[in-house]
């Protein structure tokens, strides 16, 4: 999965543990660091990290000269370009670096979104493998979903929950958890729906069933 972070420098600039973890980061990740001034700061070991790092970065100066709000449009253009380059929605993750809180992102829930203060929390939080390339039991997880179309955003919960509850060894626990954590997570909206996608998961919850399909 392709990864994208927009790093607000501007309102971040104080410390430069905004940018810890782009050291980490691979040839397929993007990031763009954008600043409003040129005493932007940046420390003698970040800047190590940042030249450790595999990643393509890109350095945007966003001027404040007409609008205050500069920034703000400024993670929204980018976001737009992001999202108009990608064909499907699925194939990428975008992480917002900033301790703003920009209005607009809890409304883009069909791409996975992820607001955090630093490159590391992002990567943390963000999908881990590739459901094209990964396991059999992600690709059918990612099936399973689209069927019942609840959004990404809720998806990656959902996701998460799955997994936990996958890592623990006792059958009755992990279909206690994950039951309990999907009402949870779609207690807006009807119990059907939650039963469904409970039920839709139950046969993904053990590890040992992943591949039970291709030993035949």
């Amino acid at each position: 999965m392709k990864r994208y972070f927009l790093v607000d420098f501007e309102h971040l600039q104080h410390r430069n543990v905004c940018l810890n973890g782009i050291e980490n980061l691979t040839e397929a990740d993007k990031v763009y660091i954008l600043f409003s001034g040129e005493d932007s700061g940046v420390s003698f070991s970040m800047m190590e990290k940042i030249n450790a790092s595999k990643a393509q970065i890109f350095r945007k100066y966003v001027s404040k000269d007409v609008n205050e709000d500069a920034m703000q449009y400024a993670i929204g253009f980018y976001m737009g370009y992001i999202r108009a380059r990608e064909e499907n929605n699925n194939n990428y993750a975008l992480a917002i670096i900033s301790d703003e809180k920009f209005g607009f992102l809890p409304k883009l829930e069909d791409i996975n979104l992820y607001a955090c203060q630093t490159i590391s929390k992002a990567v943390s939080v963000m999908p881990q493998e590739d459901i094209d390339s990964g396991s059999e039991w992600e690709k059918k997880f990612s099936e399973i979903m689209d069927g019942l179309g609840i959004g990404k955003n809720l998806e990656t919960e959902v996701h998460k929950a799955l997994n936990k509850a996958r890592e623990t060894a006792d059958s009755v626990a992990r279909a206690a958890y994950t039951q309990a954590k999907v009402n949870d997570l779609l207690k807006g909206v009807p119990q059907d729906l939650a039963d469904n996608v409970y039920n839709a998961l139950k046969p993904l919850l053990d590890p040992e069933n992943d591949n039970k399909d291709n030993k035949k």
